[in-house]
């Protein structure tokens, strides 16, 4: 019995150290991954500091202009979610996470709505509860390019635009460090102050994120031509397609860290549990050598 039970901890031994080596693989692997999405949305920040600086002024400056893109333009009716999730399993509760926020946010607001899910997740998701799926992407998120933002942006635009939509959220998770990282829900459209300001707070001061540290940088002295109106109308789609492409590079970011925080936690309870079966495997080890002995004793004693 003795025997039996040594051979099954050796080999449970072996079963947990082959895991280890996995996950400690896929730890490097995406340790690599996190390294390049974060020079990714180093590269970026430029760019949307840019058009959130220009949009704010405008807010800041111009009151009760019209623009079918400000807050109060239309009764929101239909909200469409944007809800960014991964490829892949295995990074803690990054994907859970994500859609219990989707759930809260769609409850609170109460409208009809419908989905552009991103990420294979997000699609089984969201593809097995009957919601309306305008859009779906997969195995974008570490090759997006900001023209495939664009051509995202662009349909978004249309549809709210045409009226088919009244609102935009988009629900991604915000990379704040290597060990943590934060869902967020940013509403997009319509546009009000607050809500400006909230995501702008949110991409600059609370993490290492995609602008950066600070706040947009503002003109104190800006002519507009023809008018501030225009140029809101102008620069709203393409503040739109930066609090995309954002979403989307963030997420990315947090999903690679979450998985390589999940694997780097694996592979320490691995380690923690082959030690254990080892010093299981030494005290089953040296109970049978001794039993050995003592049988050899006892059976010594017997012949004299």
């Amino acid at each position: 019995m003795a025997g039996a039970g040594m051979r099954d901890i050796k080999r449970r031994i072996k079963s947990v150290n082959s895991t280890r080596q996995i996950t400690k693989a896929m730890e490097l692997v995406a340790s690599s991954k996190l390294r390049k999405a974060r020079e990714r949305m180093e590269v970026y920040r430029p760019y949307f500091n840019a058009v959130s600086g220009v949009v704010s002024e405008i807010l800041g400056k111009s009151e009760g202009f019209k623009s079918e893109y400000v807050e109060g333009a239309r009764e929101i009716k239909k909200t469409l979610y944007i809800v960014v999730a991964g490829d892949k399993g295995l990074c803690g509760g990054f994907n859970t996470n994500t859609f219990k926020l989707h759930t809260a946010v769609e409850k609170e607001k109460e409208t009809e709505a419908c989905i552009i899910p991103i990420g294979v997740k997000s699609v089984d998701y969201f593809g097995k509860r009957n919601y309306e799926i305008v859009r779906s992407y997969q195995g974008i998120g570490e090759t997006i390019t900001y023209a495939e933002a664009k051509d995202l942006s662009d349909e978004v635009l249309r549809m709210y635009r045409d009226g088919e939509i009244d609102e935009v959220y988009v629900i991604y998770t915000q990379f704040v460090s290597m060990i943590s990282q934060q869902t967020k829900a940013a509403r997009v459209l319509p546009i009000s102050k607050a809500d400006f300001e909230e995501n702008i707070e949110q991409l600059t001061e609370e993490s290492e994120s995609v602008v950066g540290e600070g706040t947009p940088e503002l003109f104190e002295v800006t002519v507009f031509t023809p008018n501030e109106e225009d140029f809101f109308n102008l620069f709203v789609p393409q503040y739109v397609e930066s609090m995309i492409y954002g979403g989307l590079v963030e997420s990315y970011a947090s999903e690679q860290a979450a998985r390589r925080t999940a694997m780097e936690n694996a592979s320490d309870n691995a380690k923690e549990l082959i030690d254990q079966l080892t010093l299981f495997y030494n005290r089953a080890r040296q109970a049978a050598i001794t039993q050995e002995i003592t049988e050899i004793v006892g059976g010594a004693d017997a012949l004299q």
